[in-house]
């Protein structure tokens, strides 16, 4: 018996329904494909690392997300390490696209290189992923219903550019830059 076929997938409205009630107080855990999975610990580095992409953000402070829910498709609510979204205008929605989103992995890349599609299926324009160990920020352009048409490894001396007016370009260098 395939236990994938016994697995209950919440949906979002569910997922928010059990956020409110406060059963999930205390647990780091995000909804992916409409499972509760595990949020990894952060350490030092990926703290830093979040830290000077939030100085670089600092001019936009009105659209800045650190950690917090993005409801970007049914089943998916995700909590990106660091997100550029507009507020939604109902104050009990989250937002459900960014100009913007960084996730930082230390152990995560897998799941975060999964978040990709979900991502380019909301619109979102620009997807970093920091894979602290490699140093190296894979960069997603070009969204498209399925994907993103442009996945580019950037490292060193690269130019890193959000995009967003306001936001200070950097190097991938001066993001891991101890």
């Amino acid at each position: 018996m395939a236990l994938e076929k016994h697995v209950h997938r919440l949906s979002t409205a569910e997922y928010d329904r059990v956020v409110n009630s406060g059963a999930l107080d205390g647990l780091r855990v995000e909804l992916l494909d409409g499972l509760l999975v595990d949020m990894t610990p952060q350490g030092e580095r990926h703290a830093r690392v979040i830290q000077r992409l939030m100085q670089r953000c600092r001019e936009r402070m009105d659209v800045l997300r650190v950690q917090m829910p993005l409801a970007v498709a049914e089943g998916w609510t995700p909590e990106p390490d660091l997100a550029l979204a507009e507020q939604s205008p109902d104050p009990d929605r989250h937002p459900t696209t960014a100009l913007l989103v960084v996730e930082v992995a230390v152990s995560s890349q897998a799941i975060d290189r999964r978040k990709a599609t979900v991502y380019a299926r909301a619109g979102v324009p620009r997807y970093w992923l920091v894979d602290l160990p490699a140093r190296t920020v894979i960069e997603h352009t070009e969204p498209s219903p399925d994907r993103y048409r442009v996945v580019a490894p950037l490292s060193d001396d690269a130019p890193l550019d959000a995009g967003v007016p306001g936001v200070e370009v950097t190097s991938v260098a001066a993001l891991f830059a101890m």
